[in-house]
C-alpha cells in the first residue's frame, strides 16, 4: 500500500467524516440525481476530494464544504449523463415515479410524496430534502445555494406548496 500524497487526510479523518456525514452527502446526490448508483458514485468523488483537501480546513466547517462539493459533482454527473445519452439518441429517463425501493410494503402515500418531490426542479427538491430531513437552516442553504436566506424561504414556500397541491390532486 502506498502512501497518501502530501497534504492529504489521514484515515481516521476521512473515516470520521464518512461516520458523520455520509448520510448527508448521499441524500444530497440522490435528491439530485435520483440514483442510488449515481449517488454512491458522487458521495465517493466528494469523499475523495475532501480526502485530498482535508488539511486546509482548518478553522472551517467541513459539512459546508462538502455539500456544496456533492451537490455540484451531482449536477455534473448529470449533465455527463444527459450528454452521453443524448450522443447515443436514447432518451435520458426522466419519470417522475419514484424508485422501486420507496415503493416497497406497498407505501402508497409515500411514494406520492416522493413523485411530488420528484416533479420539483432539482434546487427545491434539494432544499426541501436537506431542510425537512437533516433540519439544515436557510442560512447553511442559503450559502449552499448562493442565494439570501429570504430567497430560500419563499423557494421553499412555493417547493412545499407546489407538493401539497400535487398530493390533493390525487387526492392524498
Amino acid at each position: 500500500m502506498t502512501a497518501p500524497p502530501a497534504g492529504t487526510a489521514s484515515d481516521s479523518q476521512i473515516e470520521w467524516l464518512v461516520a458523520s456525514y455520509g448520510a448527508v452527502l448521499y441524500k444530497v446526490a440522490f435528491a439530485v440525481t435520483r440514483s442510488s448508483v449515481l449517488a454512491e458514485e458522487v458521495v465517493q468523488d466528494a469523499v475523495f476530494q475532501a480526502w485530498l483537501s482535508m488539511p486546509s480546513w482548518e478553522g472551517d466547517v467541513p459539512i459546508k464544504w462538502l455539500r456544496r462539493v456533492t451537490r455540484n459533482r451531482a449536477i455534473s454527473v448529470m449533465r455527463k449523463e444527459s450528454r452521453s445519452t443524448a450522443e447515443e439518441g436514447i432518451e435520458l429517463r426522466t419519470s417522475s415515479e419514484p424508485d422501486v425501493e420507496r415503493i416497497v410494503e406497498g407505501r402508497q402515500a409515500m411514494a406520492a410524496v416522493e413523485r411530488a418531490l420528484a416533479e420539483l426542479d432539482e434546487p427545491s427538491r434539494t432544499m426541501v430534502v436537506l431542510r425537512e430531513t437533516d433540519e439544515v437552516s436557510y442560512d447553511e442553504l442559503a450559502d449552499l445555494f448562493d442565494l439570501t436566506p429570504s430567497a430560500v424561504k419563499a423557494k421553499l414556500y412555493r417547493a412545499r406548496h407546489a407538493m401539497r397541491d400535487r398530493l390533493e390532486e390525487w387526492d392524498l
